[in-house]
């Protein structure tokens, strides 16, 4: 799944920043300029998973077809269902 893949991207990235390690002069122990990154894993991850789920929900509505729904509608009003009313209550007492 697509998220899957995102939140292994996430995790290893954050891998690779948070272990990295500024390097040391060798002239007499003087502390070297460091560049500090601060990094809110949850915010980013959180964005990444909605852009996700934003973008999988959009497809699906594109996928749904009104006119398909529409004669479906239409196939199954009044007691053209193919599923008994008793298959139904049978079904959602758990017999």
């Amino acid at each position: 799944m697509e998220i899957n893949k995102i939140n292994r991207n996430v995790l290893n990235t954050y891998k690779n920043i948070s272990s990295a390690k500024p390097s040391e002069k060798k002239d007499g122990g003087a502390k070297p300029n460091v560049d500090k990154i601060e990094i809110d894993f949850e915010r980013d991850f959180a964005k990444l998973a909605n852009a996700a789920k934003s973008n999988i929900a959009g497809r699906l509505d594109a996928e749904a077809n009104l006119a398909r729904i529409q004669q479906l509608q239409k196939d199954y009003e009044g007691d053209n269902c193919p599923v008994s009313v008793e298959a139904v209550a049978e079904s959602i007492k758990g017999e």
